[in-house]
């Protein structure tokens, strides 16, 4: 009896671990989603390194243009996106404008790929 009671146990804690390193935790990233047909001006904010925005392009949209900026006051910003290279946004606000061309009926992909965790940053969208 002793033997089964302690196996019991055993078991639930191992599901409790298990349960434990699952769970979903608030340094998970985040992804968020902009659709350029029913919002044609899309502003997200991605307060965690890591979080991902995809953005759906219509298909009368042939460009877009991007707004980075850097809310951190002190830390750089690196936003990665799938239209072009990694830029690297300054600490105190700074911003920066890149127009893109796309191709239409397609989508992309942006993520805040800075090296310190909490860098909050955010990404507007605007279909031209």
């Amino acid at each position: 009896m002793k033997k089964a009671l302690g196996k019991v146990i055993v078991a639930f804690f191992v599901c409790l671990l298990s349960f434990a390193v699952v769970s979903p935790s608030p340094a998970m990233a985040a992804t968020e989603f902009c659709y350029l047909q029913q919002e044609p001006d899309c502003v997200r904010r991605l307060p965690l390194s890591g979080d991902l925005l995809y953005v759906d392009i219509p298909s009368y949209v042939s460009a877009i243009d991007v707004t980075y900026t850097n809310y951190s006051t002190e830390y750089e910003a690196v936003f990665n996106t799938n239209l072009g290279n990694p830029i690297a946004i300054p600490p105190y606000q700074s911003s920066e404008v890149i127009t893109y061309p796309v191709q239409p009926a397609s989508s992309a992909k942006f993520s805040n790929a800075s090296r310190v965790t909490d860098t909050p940053v955010q990404i507007r969208v605007v279909a031209k």
